[in-house]
């Protein structure tokens, strides 16, 4: 696949108006892998007339249509999930084998909402008169702008994708500048695959301009975005003179408890998956652990011997490694900055800790698994959102403790708990304040249950067939007879 790309408006591949491009390079070794057009306003309103056009066909079909259009065209990005999957791991680094599933876990999610877009119920109610009649209904929003970032480029896209498109709406998708090859990828195997030109649009360019354009564009209806809380307070900020609806998914500093009867073992290699997956660039990635201090020891020397046997590389050339380099030199740096705070602070630095060394890691944003033990409150990486593999522990004596210091924060997305007894499960998944909560198990998205960030974690929610509400508007027909 040629990684090269124009922007895509109105399902036809177009050059910026002022010929501007972007270079996108290597996270392994800062090599140019690619191109993409930079969008300026008038490619932006360009987009959004492709949208706001197609936006009259495609609410019109009735949800039974679009769902055969959406099942074709999905059946036609998974031919395509291998190279797409290349452009993501070239892009942002996760080994190839990872990068391909999230295409097809992508896909799956577009298929779940394609399901649910025919299941979309309004009611009616009874009236005060018997010569009234009230029902309710739901319409599409409009044209949405979807704005995305770069951990998990395809999948956090599908997110907003899948219930956009099956809630009749169309969308201007502007992916971040990291990581635009696989997303304007995936909306053109879309588009190849049957969905009607127009109905997906891609602009690619700076947040700071493009992004904030989009929403403020007169005719974008609705703003999706996940990415920082301070970008999202901002986002919020600026759509709400026009009144627009608004979702954001946004940071997280998840805490994860592990109590003293808790499988130890099986708890440290759910943490490890958790915390290093993805070199830790997760909303839902652990961040801090609070384990019984009667079981710390045995659980860091479990969590210690799963970090170490994480292999990292390049995965492409390697696609058997675990972990490929972080995306962003400055997340590489931001690593740098929490361990030598820890540290500095008297955390123990049980693994980990730096980049790795040898020349295949020379030039790329490698960091290495890091565990970092008798962490306080008073750490950086137990109150900032580090995005790295880096994952401070502490202990506690009352589980009443534990709640408060996993409380102790202003992000609410996720937490963990780990225990046996179930009324631990129930009294402390109700006393933790986040939008998730994931009892001994770290597969935290399912298409099924929401995602909903408390606090500053998010705004809205998306998964679940609620999500497809936050791109209806409801309306009440009340007919005297």
């Amino acid at each position: 696949m040629n990684p090269h790309f124009d922007l895509f408006i109105a399902g036809q591949d177009r050059p910026a108006a002022d010929g501007a491009r972007t270079d996108i390079r290597s996270p392994h070794d800062g090599s140019v892998i690619g191109s993409v057009a930079r969008a300026s306003a008038v490619d932006l309103d360009a987009a959004v007339v492709a949208a706001r056009d197609a936006l009259r066909s495609w609410s019109a079909l009735t949800a039974y249509e679009r769902e055969r259009i959406l099942r074709k065209a999905i059946a036609h990005a998974r031919t395509q999930a291998e190279a797409i999957g290349h452009l993501m791991a070239l892009e942002q680094g996760k080994p190839l084998a990872q990068s391909k599933s999230e295409v097809v876990g992508s896909c799956d999610t577009l298929d779940y909402y394609a399901a649910e877009g025919v299941r979309i119920e309004g009611w009616t109610n009874p009236t005060e008169h018997r010569d009234y009649r009230s029902w309710v209904n739901w319409q599409p929003v409009g044209v949405c702008g979807l704005i995305t970032p770069w951990n998990y480029p395809v999948s956090l896209l599908s997110w907003k994708l899948g219930p956009a498109l099956a809630a009749g709406c169309t969308v201007v998708v502007k992916p971040t500048t990291v990581t635009p090859l696989s997303p304007l990828a995936f909306c053109r195997a879309l588009t190849e695959g049957g969905i009607p030109p127009g109905v997906i649009n891609v602009v690619t360019g700076p947040g700071a301009t493009l992004g904030e354009a989009l929403v403020r564009h007169p005719g974008v209806a609705k703003i999706a975005m996940t990415g920082s809380t301070e970008t999202g307070k901002r986002i919020l900020g600026l759509a709400a003179p026009f009144l627009k609806k608004v979702s954001l998914e946004l940071g997280g500093q998840c805490p994860a408890i592990v109590c003293a009867d808790a499988p130890v073992e099986a708890a440290a290699r759910v943490i490890a998956y958790k915390a290093f997956r993805n070199d830790g660039q997760s909303c839902s990635s652990v961040n801090r652990v609070y384990v019984h201090a009667s079981i710390r020891d045995e659980f860091l020397r479990h969590l210690k011997s799963a970090a170490e046997a994480l292999t990292l590389g390049d995965g492409i050339s390697n696609p058997n490694v675990d972990l490929g380099p972080m995306a962003t030199a400055d997340g590489v740096q931001l690593c740098r900055e929490h361990v030598a705070d820890a540290v500095v602070a008297g955390a123990g630095l049980i693994t980990g800790g730096r980049s790795p060394e040898g020349d295949t890691f020379a030039r790329g944003h490698y960091f290495l698994p890091t565990i970092l033990a008798d962490c306080t409150h008073a750490m950086r990486v137990m109150r900032e959102e580090t995005f790295g593999p880096i994952v401070g522990v502490a202990t506690f004596e009352r589980i009443e403790e534990a709640i408060a210091l996993a409380n102790d924060t202003a992000y609410g997305l996720v937490s963990y708990l780990f225990t046996r007894d179930l009324t631990t499960t129930v009294r402390v998944s109700e006393a933790l304040e986040a939008g998730t909560v994931c009892v001994n198990h770290g597969a935290v998205n399912t298409n099924y249950g929401p995602y909903a960030g408390w606090k500053d974690s998010g705004y809205g929610l998306e998964l679940s067939r609620r999500a497809l509400f936050e791109y209806l508007k409801p309306k009440h027909v009340k007919v005297g007879l």
